[in-house]
């Protein structure tokens, strides 16, 4: 019996000392943090909303045709200068995913103010500024990630443009002036790419370029008595890069 007792006061001591050994050893061991939570699971069919913000820079040029005068003559350039400012807004589409490809529609409108001013004719100053953009496009792209939109875009763009002249007291003695502002009609192709940082919100950044053809404009050069209407050829073109963020539906 007495050697019973013992084997079973022995037994407890050794289970005892290696309990005390595992949780000794469990002490010692490096904390494991828990794992990140998955990524969200996207799903891009559906509208959504949101605003942008950023700069532009481009190319204004304009030149008179003095064939419209006396036959013969040939083109006149009148100015030619850069552009540059910023340009915010928001825009508005729609998506529809199938597996990693995502199709859309978007229409952006931005407030701007980018403008440049240069020398012309000698003696005069010639300026434009854009004051407003406007897009309608389609975009296509591929999901390298669920929560990642690589795309390109494509369609119309609109601007409204503000062109001024001037000259100084040489010319007139109260100076000769213009101002037209119109509407340009071009087209535009982009690249951006758009992330999925939470649920329904998204961020994105794209480049544009616009380019606003050639049109004729009739600026009315005026003395303050006299108005002479001339008629010139004006070009544009536009690049915009713009980041934004967007909630989906």
């Amino acid at each position: 019996m007495k050697r019973i007792l013992s084997l079973s006061s022995m037994s407890c001591v050794l289970v005892a000392a290696f309990l005390g050994a595992a949780n000794a050893a469990d002490l010692t061991l490096p904390y494991k943090a828990p794992p990140p939570p998955p990524a969200p699971i996207s799903n891009w069919t559906g509208f959504y909303i949101g605003v942008n913000g950023g700069a532009g820079w481009g190319t204004s040029a304009s030149s008179i045709n003095l064939s419209a005068l006396a036959a013969g003559l040939g083109t006149l350039p009148v100015s030619s200068h850069e552009l540059n400012g910023f340009l915010g807004g928001g825009q508005i589409g729609y998506n529809w995913q199938t597996g990693n490809v995502v199709l859309g529609v978007e229409g952006d409108g931005d407030w701007a103010n980018i403008q440049g001013t240069a020398p012309c004719i000698v003696e005069f100053s010639c300026a434009a500024n854009i004051q407003w953009t406007a897009d309608a496009t389609v975009r296509l792209g591929v999901l390298p990630l669920s929560n990642v939109l690589v795309y390109v875009k494509g369609g119309a763009a609109w601007a409204g443009v503000n062109y001024t002249l001037s000259s100084g007291a040489l010319i007139a003695p109260g100076g000769i002036s213009s101002n037209l502002t119109t509407t340009k009609t071009g087209g535009l192709l982009g690249i951006g790419t758009e992330y999925l940082f939470a649920p329904h919100w998204t961020a994105k950044i794209e480049y544009n370029y616009t380019d606003f053809g050639s049109s004729t404009n009739t600026f009315a050069l005026s003395d303050g008595v006299a108005v002479l209407p001339v008629a010139a050829q004006t070009t544009l073109q536009l690049h915009t890069v713009k980041a934004g963020v967007n909630y989906h539906f």
